[in-house]
């Protein structure tokens, strides 16, 4: 998704990108839309095997809390496709954006509920992604060569 922009993907397309056929997609998945969000689920399971570690020490909340948000904004600077991916959904309305979006908020609900936290821990770890997020654009609109007169 990240690298068509969020257009609609075709299954000739993920096909040809996976090195598989259409019908081992279908087969496995049952669905395009399935694909995309069992993708999006595993992108935020894999930082979830990252952080946990963090999040279930046996710490007081507030000493905890603070080393998870270090280590999710860096776990999703690392990860580019990542981030593209959420910051392609902040704010769009498109339905698969909202999905990402949504998902995302989950991830952080559970992530603070595990690490003790409540709506606001969930909240802080939602601007957390965010800020990586805009860190990782505003880094790499850095890199790209600009044409100032």
């Amino acid at each position: 998704m990240t690298e068509s922009r969020g257009n609609p993907l075709s299954p000739s397309e993920i096909a040809r990108h996976a090195k598989v056929s259409k019908a081992l997609i279908y087969k496995h998945f049952g669905s395009v839309e399935a694909l995309v969000d069992d993708a999006i689920l595993s992108c935020l399971d894999l930082l979830d095997l990252d952080i946990s570690a963090e999040s279930e020490s046996g710490a007081d909340t507030s000493k905890r809390l603070p080393d998870i948000a270090a280590k999710l904004h860096e776990k999703i600077q690392s990860q580019p496709e990542l981030g593209d991916l959420i910051g392609w959904s902040l704010g769009n309305p498109d339905p698969r954006a909202r999905k990402v979006a949504e998902a995302v908020r989950a991830f952080c609900e559970d992530l603070a509920a595990r690490a003790g936290g409540g709506t606001e821990a969930a909240t802080f770890l939602l601007g957390v992604v965010a800020n990586a997020i805009c860190q990782y654009r505003d880094d790499a609109s850095e890199d790209t060569p600009r044409n100032i007169p």
